[in-house]
């Protein structure tokens, strides 16, 4: 019998014995101690899959599977409201006043020196997680510091007082 865990990313980690899972998700470095231990064959989990992907079966047909050779890939950017873009290397970053986008953050102060990590991943988007001193708002809503975020294209990232948009560009390889 194996066991597995779903990370918020959308990634099935398996084991074999109940208490040998890894300490963080592959994909997102999350800690797996947080997330339920279930079965692996568990109806449950194939309905976690689908709320974090957040494709339905219909979606899912249209869209190219991962692993086929396409030529076409997504590059992030965060639009500042002075018309700046700092764009998001596809391993990821964290945003702020000393990391990527320094320069275009310099003038404002409210930002935190690493205000944001941001983890573009293939399958599900992008995941933003809120490691600043006052807080980041998606969409208006304020998320919870050190907790991941699906973000999609068009998102409104709020940084302290300075709003930004999630851009997403396709361009070939």
């Amino acid at each position: 019998m194996a066991f597995c865990k779903v990370c918020t990313c959308g990634e099935k980690i398996v084991f074999e014995r109940p208490l040998s899972y890894p300490e963080k998700c592959p994909s997102c470095g999350r800690r797996l101690v947080d997330f339920m231990t279930y079965v692996e064959d568990d109806p449950r989990v194939e309905e976690l899959l689908k709320n974090t992907s957040g494709t339905t079966e219909e979606e899912k047909d249209k869209k190219p599977v991962f692993g086929e050779t396409s030529s076409v890939k997504k590059q992030y950017y965060l639009k500042l409201i002075n018309g700046s873009m700092i764009p998001i290397p596809d391993e990821g970053c964290i945003i702020g006043r000393t990391e990527t986008g320094a320069e275009e953050l310099a003038e404002f102060p409210s930002v935190s020196r690493q205000h944001l990590r941001v983890t573009p991943r293939r399958n599900i988007g992008v995941l933003v997680e809120d490691i600043s001193t006052y807080g980041t708002l998606v969409d208006g809503q304020r998320i919870v510091k050190n907790t991941p975020v699906r973000v999609v294209d068009g998102s409104k990232i709020t940084l302290c007082d300075l709003e930004t948009v999630l851009m997403a560009k396709e361009g070939n390889d």
